[in-house]
């Protein structure tokens, strides 16, 4: 029998415990002041599709990819970054996000 998380207990592991235990001090918790990264998710639906592999690395390498299955947003710093599977902001532009150093962004 496979024991459940709580989603509530599944999205603090993945978000406020992680960051915690990598000293990530401005992440993790939606609070006044702090970054405002949020995924939005479908809980019925959220999860990863099959592995596949593909072959675009120089040489012709190959890696493993998975896509994500019931995300509907992704918000970096108070910006929307990806809606609908699709960017909302040009990838070869000015992202949102910053480098992380000794907990916190710099």
């Amino acid at each position: 029998m496979k024991k459940k998380l709580s989603m509530e207990i599944a999205v603090y592991m993945l978000t406020s415990r992680t960051a915690g235990v990598f000293g990530i001090t401005d992440r993790g918790k939606l609070e006044i002041g702090l970054a405002g990264d949020v995924v939005a998710f479908d809980s019925d639906t959220v999860g990863a599709s099959p592995l596949r592999r593909v072959h675009d690395f120089a040489a012709g390498a190959d890696r493993l990819v998975s896509d994500t299955i019931g995300i509907d947003a992704v918000i970096v710093n108070g910006a929307l970054l990806r809606q609908n599977g699709k960017d909302a902001r040009d990838p070869a532009g000015r992202l949102a996000g910053k480098l992380l150093r000794n907990g916190r962004a710099a």
